[in-house]
């Protein structure tokens, strides 16, 4: 009795699930439906998206897409991503635009953080903390002076690595596991570091 309980509950949860993802985001054919799932239906329930936009548009993801994700996109973000990408838990806080290519493979527990938010300045960041005690405003801007990412094609991300605002990383690049990545990646370059510098070349 208790088993049929939990199993028309579990349904129903992930049935309003999936109903809050088609308000929060686009996507294209085949979305998390990898036979690599023991259970493709109820991988959706790893894509958890709190879209501030209010727009589903503004959070796009492509044909063939596999994600486990956790994406927080604030009033002013965007995020488009191509075909044939794997997300492996990822984590997303977006301001401003992230663009991620075709064919690439995200390690487990990337972080891609676009935006410096929280001041430098003693009296704004004291200011802060009065006002997280009065309404925790975490969905809210506050320091968006980051930038853009931009992620080309064929680019593989290693597990726990963390992607900054304002970086592009080019075709065909890998970025080690554990990086932090503050500047630019050229084309089919391996990186790695804190902050991530040039190891070698890519083979191709």
């Amino acid at each position: 009795m208790i088993s049929k309980f939990l199993s028309i509950y579990k349904k129903q949860r992930l049935k309003k699930h999936i109903s809050e993802l088609n308000q929060l985001c686009v996507y294209g054919e085949n979305f998390c439906q990898s036979k690599f799932y023991k259970n493709a239906e109820e991988q959706l329930n790893n894509v958890k998206i709190n879209n501030q936009t209010k727009n589903k548009e503004n959070i796009r993801f492509g044909n063939n897409c596999n994600v486990s994700c956790q994406i927080t996109l604030n009033e002013k973000g965007k995020i488009v991503i191509g075909d044939y990408v794997f997300i492996n838990f990822a984590k997303m806080r977006i301001d401003h635009q992230l663009t991620i290519g075709s064919n690439c493979m995200f390690g487990p527990n990337v972080t891609l953080w676009d935006t410096d938010n929280h001041p430098l300045s003693v009296s704004k960041r004291h200011q802060q903390t009065i006002d997280f005690a009065e309404n925790f405003p975490l969905i809210r801007s506050y320091e968006a002076n980051g930038g853009n990412i931009t992620i080309g094609n064929d680019v593989w991300i290693g597990m726990d690595a963390l992607i900054l605002g304002g970086v592009t990383i080019g075709d065909g690049a890998v970025i080690a596991a554990r990086s932090v990545v503050t500047s630019d990646v050229a084309p089919n370059t391996l990186v790695g570091g804190i902050p991530a510098k040039k190891i070698s070349d890519v083979p191709q």
